[in-house]
């Protein structure tokens, strides 16, 4: 892994490995991960794993905010996470590309799929949580939470386990950035994974955004048992299944 310095004067950790066969590397998987998490874990590992083995192309670096770049997390909006991944497509990458993304990571998948429609050829969303922000407006958060986001400029949100910050500017930029309210003009092959005991994303949601995208080749698959990490042998190995499909149906 080397760091890289985006446009948006953020620096970040990045792990790009090429491959070396010519059948393959013209393409890259590209991993996106969610927020307040990163793209180093079992999951990412096991996917960049896969790709060397199987000789192609991957990519993972860190949103701005996040992992090296964590002290910066509250000067961060959803505008510059979307700037880096289409940085990274037109200044780094470069190659079409399969857009995979965890939460947060699903969302701005599906960004990059709609800004860049030549050079993305599949994408696959993990637990994808497109509008996020509006669902914690309006199921989450209690009046006196939305008048302190808004009014004080950030929120801390404790969970069981974690506290999670969120901030005005955060949510401002992420309401421009909306998919869900409107048809979703992507045409590439999109596969879903989803967790029937994912406490964060409702498996509706899977079938909302497969309802608002326009591309004929939508799958959607629910693993019983995963949650919202995704993280277990089962899921892995279900996550590499339609990662291994998707590619085969791309390089026919």
């Amino acid at each position: 892994m080397t760091e890289y310095t985006f446009k948006s004067n953020f620096t970040t950790k990045i792990d790009f490995r090429q491959a070396k066969t010519p059948r393959t590397n013209n393409l890259t998987i590209v991993y996106l991960h969610g927020l307040y998490s990163d793209c180093w874990g079992r999951k990412p590992e096991s996917i960049a794993n896969w790709c060397q083995e199987q000789g192609f192309n991957f990519f993972r670096y860190e949103l701005a905010g996040h992992g090296s770049d964590s002290p910066r997390y509250e000067e961060v909006d959803f505008n510059i996470w979307k700037e880096q991944l289409l940085e990274v497509l037109d200044k780094i990458v470069k190659t079409d590309v399969v857009l995979m993304g965890s939460s947060l990571g699903g969302w701005l998948s599906l960004i990059g799929a709609i800004n860049r429609p030549k050079q993305v050829k599949g994408v696959i969303g993990l637990a994808a949580a497109p509008d996020f922000t509006l669902d914690l407006e309006k199921y989450i958060f209690t009046p006196e939470q939305t008048k302190t986001l808004y009014e004080v400029g950030r929120l801390e949100f404790p969970m069981k386990d974690f506290t999670y910050v969120f901030t005005k500017k955060m949510f401002e930029t992420a309401k421009e950035n909306r998919l869900l309210d409107k048809p979703l003009p992507i045409t590439c092959p999109v596969h879903l994974i989803q967790g029937q005991k994912d406490a964060n994303i409702l498996p509706d949601k899977a079938l909302k955004i497969a309802q608002c995208l326009t591309s004929d080749e939508v799958v959607i698959k629910l693993l019983k048992d995963g949650n919202h990490r995704l993280g277990t042998d089962v899921d892995i190995a279900e996550i590499l299944n339609t990662l291994e499909s998707l590619l085969s149906r791309l390089l026919k």
